[in-house]
């Protein structure tokens, strides 16, 4: 996956993308924002922010940046944030592979569907890592490779198909989280059969300390398990 190839893309996405694979998601979306558990004024960024499908699940009382390479998608985003009237948000056209911010300049960081699309899925995770405060929680939601070994037989056959279409379908979840200095809360799926997984990180504070979860080193397995009741399952 290469930047530059992927902006094209996504340029062209943006024409259909809600009506296509963000029909798909936008259940998923709106559970993986509920997991940052913001405070009033927090500020939130959204890597990747797309056509904007998740803005219209931010409180009003955060402020929210969503960042995002295509031009086209943001465009789509735009025209959201001004139907919900969310005076709380701003939209940045920037690669989130060098995203023009402060370290510790936010206090949570959403990144859904990112992952398996830039060049550098763990570098990626480290510059989240580095722009969120101690203690601020960093939410991924994204396909990771099956653990069953035919399935992931399968996704690296098809992987140069999906490349040709914007992502990767091979990519594992413990080589992104490893090398990463941050505290996997819990890892679910939306049910058994789901096929893309949320992982609730938390930086550590000065004293080393998050929220008594594993630190995201080496091979950070967890069990898939599915929303109960309403309620992620902790990992």
């Amino acid at each position: 996956m290469r930047e530059s190839f992927t902006k094209g893309q996504y340029d062209v996405w943006s024409w259909f993308y809600d009506h296509t694979f963000g029909a798909l998601i936008r259940k998923r979306q709106r559970r993986a924002v509920d997991q940052l558990r913001p405070r009033a004024g927090d500020r939130i960024l959204d890597l990747g922010v797309g056509t904007g499908l998740t803005l219209r699940h931010y409180p009003k009382d955060v402020h929210v940046v969503g960042v995002d390479l295509s031009a086209g998608m943001l465009k789509k985003a735009a025209r959201k944030r001004h139907r919900l009237g969310m005076e709380n948000c701003e939209l940045v056209q920037c690669d989130a592979m060098m995203p023009p911010f402060a370290d510790e300049s936010f206090d949570h960081v959403l990144i859904t569907h990112v992952i398996s699309v830039v060049s550098d899925p763990p570098k990626l995770l480290r510059w989240a890592q580095r722009l969120v405060k101690p203690g601020g929680r960093i939410v991924v939601l994204n396909h990771f490779q099956s653990t069953k070994p035919v399935v992931a037989w399968m996704e690296r056959v098809l992987n140069p198909l999906f490349m040709k279409i914007g992502w990767k379908s091979d990519l594992p979840m413990e080589d992104v989280l490893r090398g990463c200095e941050l505290t996997v809360d819990y890892i679910f799926k939306s049910s058994m059969m789901d096929i893309w997984r949320v992982i609730v990180l938390t930086k550590p504070n000065g004293n080393g300390s998050g929220n008594g979860g594993r630190a995201a080193q080496g091979r950070a397995e967890a069990p898939d398990r599915p929303f109960e009741s309403g309620r992620p399952a902790m990992a």
